[in-house]
């Protein structure tokens, strides 16, 4: 009788499990499948070149390197950016014209966009950066790569993290919007000649860069592109 008791109970338990297990998915959701995907309208395909510049999943962030700016929303439309008042005054018309703009998303996805375009160059991939950079940036990128090679140099780019990036411009030209960002990024730059030699940097010494890029995006265009247009260093500016 005690046995039977006891596998009665068994069963009773099993059956509350079933039931939370239950109740858990009707509330937290499952992942979706591929068929489920592409039912939602999300359906899977090859990444493209031009979405490269967007869908890096490896990258050093600031959120990841020690830095401390994050952005979780719009800053424009709610007043919470620490920008002068020029900036945040175009910020509200760039997204009064083209409701699709995404300063948030932007400004998540602007550092893989620094990081796969200095690789790049650093590598000599001229057909990488032709589709992110203007044709006068390009040429010049091209310029430099091409001297490298005639020499036989090698160059190496590691980028360790990223300290701060900050918006400090933004631009409406046409159906072009301009956002010019400061990146304070920590890396490392060599350069070794034909025989491997070491000619210029140090691998051992990190040093601490404040690039300022200016990208641009034509919003009427489907591609999801920001085009590197202008770069320099700040103690140029």
């Amino acid at each position: 009788m005690s046995q039977q008791i006891q596998f009665l109970d068994i069963i009773f338990l099993g059956i509350i499990v079933l039931l939370l297990i239950n109740r858990l998915r009707s509330v937290l959701g499952t992942r979706p499948t591929t068929d489920e995907k592409v039912k939602n309208g999300e359906p899977t395909r090859p990444v493209s070149q031009s979405d490269k510049i967007v869908d890096i999943s490896e990258y050093r962030t600031i959120e990841n390197a020690g830095g401390s700016v994050k952005m979780e929303r719009d800053p424009a439309a709610d007043g919470d950016f620490e920008e002068n008042a020029e900036v945040v005054q175009n910020l509200k018309k760039i997204k009064e014209t083209f409701p699709s703009f995404d300063l948030v998303d932007f400004m998540q996805k602007a550092p893989r966009a620094f990081e796969y375009i200095a690789a790049a160059f650093a590598k000599g991939n001229k057909t990488d950066l032709k589709p992110l950079l203007s044709p006068e940036i390009y040429a010049s990128f091209e310029k430099v790569i091409n001297e490298r090679k005639e020499r036989g140099e090698t160059a190496e780019f590691n980028l360790i993290g990223f300290k701060t990036i900050r918006l400090s411009k933004a631009e409406m030209i046409g159906n072009d919007v301009e956002l010019t960002v400061e990146f304070e990024t920590e890396q490392t730059n060599i350069v070794k000649d034909s025989q491997g030699q070491l000619i210029v940097g140090d691998p051992t010494y990190i040093e601490t860069v404040t690039d300022i890029w200016t990208l641009r995006k034509n919003m009427k265009s489907s591609s999801p592109v920001w085009v590197l247009t202008a770069t320099h260093n700040k103690t140029q500016a």
